[in-house]
């Protein structure tokens, strides 16, 4: 019984760490497209200085990111953790919201950005 109880702390703890579970997609990722799918699909809900959207609904990404950059995380460690979050979203985000390539490029946009 402890050990299922130490599952979800775990899971949290490789989440913060950077360490996804979804892995990275394959294939070179395209920034502007990521940007422009960010600030339709995601930007009403979460700010990112630099997509110019200040919603309030989700967290901050600059924020979530900041503390992350400064410890020295590897831009993908970001991606790999926005990627997941996108997969496995929790409400109100729905779940794949963007998927596929367009998903792998979000990631991308955010983990490029986010926390600067």
């Amino acid at each position: 019984m402890r050990r299922l109880l130490a599952l979800p702390v775990l899971a949290a703890a490789l989440t913060a760490a950077g360490c996804g579970t979804g892995g990275i997609a394959s294939g070179p990722s395209d920034l502007n497209a990521g940007k422009k799918l960010f600030v339709q699909e995601c930007g009403g809900c979460h700010t990112l200085a630099a997509a110019g959207t200040t919603g309030k609904v989700g967290p901050d990404l600059d924020d979530a990111f900041e503390y992350d950059r400064k410890q020295g995380f590897a831009e993908s460690s970001i991606e790999n953790v926005v990627l997941d979050q996108i997969r496995i979203a929790e409400p109100p985000m729905p779940a794949n919201l963007v998927t596929g390539q367009d998903a792998q490029n979000v990631a991308a946009y955010v983990a490029s950005v986010a926390g600067k």
